[in-house]
């Protein structure tokens, strides 16, 4: 709207002041100029618009297959500790997902492992794998110009010119460059792998990114049900 009101101003004062051809060339610059802005400027924002209506579907759709899902996770999670009663232990990693947790019934020995009911003496072994890889620190350059000593090198090295003595010649700055890098990074990918007693499926593997703390508890969980074999 602000363009608006300033192009009718320059019309306004060029046809007062009685501009030539090339003054209304110039207006007629300005003119093209705000509509193309203004257009630009409506585009982009029917384009945020668009992109807001969508995220907000996209939130509703999830919401509506979170709330279908909440009865029947319930369910199959209170059949389980009707069954077995209160569990000691569980790790979710999907909300409302039974297939991707860990649940602890100590009191009768079993463990619910991915959707897998199995009594505790089935878990064989645990341990953890960790596919990481390294990231290289970026690499930057500075240069500096020193001309501390310029002005005596010149003297020393250059010869007197000029009435008033000007300095000529050797008079080159020393640079110096400074490799500045950071330190390498390692992204650490774990997965934590069960042998299990199935000779259909005998491991189980459950991919835990960089969470390390959760990859000690659950092999150290694992290794205490192994050691109540023994």
């Amino acid at each position: 709207m602000g363009w608006v009101l300033f192009l009718i101003f320059l019309c306004i004062i060029s046809f007062m002041a009685g501009w030539t051809t090339l003054g209304w060339i110039f207006v007629a610059f300005f003119v093209v100029a705000g509509i193309a802005l203004i257009w630009a400027s409506n585009e982009n924002q029917k384009k945020q618009e668009g992109l807001k209506q969508l995220n907000e579907k996209v939130a509703i759709k999830r919401k509506a297959e979170k709330e279908a899902k909440i009865p029947v996770y319930n369910a199959s999670r209170n059949d389980l500790i009707s069954k077995y009663g209160e569990p000691d232990k569980t790790f979710i990693f999907e909300e409302l997902n039974l297939q991707k947790e860990i649940i602890i019934f100590g009191k009768v020995n079993r463990i619910w492992l991915l959707g897998k009911d199995l009594p505790m003496s089935d878990i064989l072994s645990c341990t953890f794998n960790d596919n990481q890889r390294i990231v290289k620190g970026n690499v930057s350059y500075e240069t500096k110009t020193s001309t501390g000593n310029m002005a005596k090198r010149a003297i020393i090295g250059g010869v007197l010119t000029g009435g008033v003595g000007a300095v000529v010649g050797g008079a080159t700055a020393r640079k110096e460059t400074t490799i500045k890098q950071e330190n390498d990074k390692i992204i650490h990918d774990y997965t934590v792998i069960i042998n299990i007693n199935s000779l259909s499926e005998p491991i189980v593997k459950i991919p835990l990114g960089t969470d390390g703390a959760k990859v000690n508890e659950i092999v150290g969980l694992m290794n205490v049900i192994i050691s109540r074999k023994k």
